[in-house]
C-alpha cells in the first residue's frame, strides 16, 4: 500500500490531538466508517467541513481506509501507518479496531468496483452448409456458427456472443486460441 506525501500529512493532521480535537476526531471516525458502509452517497458530514483541517482529516483517513480494505492490509501494518504518521496509542486503536470490525463490510462493495474480463462458460458450435447468398449465384461452401456463453462475476449473469464465420477464418480462431494456450503454458512452468 503506498500513500502520498500529501496524504500522509493529512493523516498525521488528524493524528495531532492540537489540530483535531478528541470530540472531533471520535465526530470524524464516526462519519468516515459510516459512509465507507454505506451503499448511498452522503452529501453532508458532520464532522465540521467547514474547517479546513477537517477536511484534509476526513478526505486524508478516508483515503487510508480504502487503501487499506482494497490491499486486505492487516490491523498490525495499518497501525505501523499510524505510528509513522505519530499518532498516539489510543487513536492509533480506535482507528485499528474500527477498520477490523468493518473491513469486510468495505471490501464487499470496492470489489464491485473494476474492469474484470467476462469469461466463458460455454461454447456450442454448428455447421451450416451455405449454397447460396443473395449476392452470388452458388457459393457451396461451410459456415460456422459459434456460440460463446460468458459470465460475468461481479453481476452474477450470463450472456451469449453469437457470430458466423467461414473455414478460414474459423481456422485463424482456433491457431489464436493455440498460441494463447501455449502462452499460458509457457508462463505457467
Amino acid at each position: 500500500m503506498e500513500l502520498s506525501k500529501n496524504i500522509l500529512e493529512g493523516i498525521a493532521l488528524a493524528g495531532n490531538a492540537s489540530d483535531i480535537s478528541e470530540a472531533k476526531f471520535r465526530l470524524l471516525l464516526s462519519e468516515i466508517f459510516k459512509q465507507a458502509v454505506s451503499n448511498k452517497n452522503l452529501t453532508e458530514t458532520k464532522c465540521g467541513a467547514d474547517d479546513i483541517n477537517n477536511k484534509t482529516a476526513y478526505s486524508c483517513l478516508f483515503s487510508l481506509l480504502l487503501e487499506a480494505s482494497k490491499h486486505n492490509v492487516d490491523v498490525s501494518t495499518l497501525s505501523s501507518v499510524l505510528d509513522e504518521c505519530r499518532w498516539d496509542s489510543g487513536r492509533a486503536s480506535s482507528f485499528t479496531r474500527l477498520y477490523a470490525e468493518h473491513k469486510e463490510r468495505i471490501q464487499a462493495p470496492l470489489s464491485m468496483i473494476g474492469n474484470s474480463s467476462n469469461q466463458i462458460v460455454d461454447v456450442k458450435w454448428r455447421q451450416d452448409f451455405v449454397i447460396k447468398n443473395s449476392n452470388c449465384e452458388k457459393i457451396c461452401e461451410p459456415s460456422y456458427l459459434l456460440s460463446l456463453k460468458t459470465w460475468n462475476p461481479h453481476s452474477n449473469e450470463t450472456k451469449d456472443v453469437t457470430f458466423s464465420c467461414n473455414v478460414d477464418h474459423l481456422q485463424d480462431l482456433v491457431l489464436k486460441l493455440k498460441d494463447a494456450t501455449k502462452c499460458i503454458e509457457r508462463n505457467a512452468m
